[in-house]
């Protein structure tokens, strides 16, 4: 009998260890994913994360979906981007296994435009940028850039016959797009303040997910507006009138595109279809 007590208690204390130790490890949401989405301008409307890792890309290769979403144009530019900077020889360990945040923001020239943010590993120094251009058939043009008082740099790619805007934030964070006035945007504060913040996984979770979709559903209408010619599309009604946020992890098929996670209301904004039914949770 004294055994059986020993060994129950045994086991309630590494229950109780494996508990404490798990609960720890979930770190809080964005411990690092904060960092780089808050270098983000707020007009975004989705951010979709992934782990600059080849398994990814090889997963994606020649998705059709995905190209039917995004457009075989801007693929094909990121794509080619990628081969140009994150694979030079010189570049590619510090950015190899970093996320990428791709976001869509609308512009004031009736165009959606996207901004690239990602983290360098430590070590990085912006100079080996230049060194990169440097290299034989880099297919890079570099010029100094200085947008906000942050080093940048105007990278002019042969291959698309288009020119780059990169700048360095905080922290060795790089935001970069193929619209010099969204990478203006990036730079400035006044972007930043007051937005609301994008619900976030936490690191564990982040670290399982193939790949992550943030939407601030109140930005999807000008988003939409670009997109479709008739203003007044009733696709995603309920969603465009939600004043909320939504983190959402992607669930892979190869035919269809399958997000799942949870959405955050916010009570304090204006009316929409969904108010009505929305109550605050009380403690009794």
């Amino acid at each position: 009998m004294k055994k059986q007590i020993v060994v129950t208690l045994i086991l309630l204390i590494a229950t109780a260890f494996i508990t404490v130790v798990y609960f720890k490890n979930l770190n809080p949401p964005g411990t690092k994913t904060s960092r780089v989405m808050g270098t983000i301008p707020g007009n975004a409307a989705l951010i979709f994360e992934f782990n600059n890792d080849q398994g990814f890309y090889d997963i994606f290769t020649d998705n059709k979906l995905l190209a039917a979403v995004i457009s075989k144009q801007k693929i094909g530019e990121l794509d080619t981007l990628r081969t140009a900077l994150l694979l030079n020889p010189l570049l590619e360990r510090f950015f190899i296994g970093q996320n990428i945040f791709i976001s869509l923001h609308p512009s004031q020239k009736n165009n959606t435009d996207l901004l690239l943010t990602i983290s360098a590993t430590k070590g990085f120094e912006p100079s080996a940028i230049d060194q990169a251009a440097k290299q034989p058939n880099s297919g890079l043009l570099i010029t100094p850039l200085n947008i906000g008082g942050r080093q940048g740099f105007t990278i002019y790619i042969t291959a698309l016959k288009k020119r780059f805007y990169l700048v360095s934030n905080a922290e060795n964070i790089f935001s970069g797009s193929f619209s010099k006035e969204l990478i203006e945007q990036s730079t400035t504060n006044e972007n930043r303040k007051n937005k609301p913040p994008f619900v976030l996984l936490s690191e564990q979770q982040n670290a399982n997910s193939l790949a992550n979709l943030y939407v601030n559903y109140s930005q999807l209408t000008p988003l939409f507006d670009q997109l479709f010619s008739n203003k007044n599309t009733d696709i995603f009604k309920s969603f465009r009138l939600l004043p909320g946020m939504a983190a959402l992890t992607l669930n892979y098929k190869t035919d269809a595109l399958m997000f799942s996670g949870s959405t955050a209301i916010q009570p304090n904004k204006a009316a929409s279809l969904f108010k009505p039914f929305y109550r605050p949770a009380t403690n009794s």
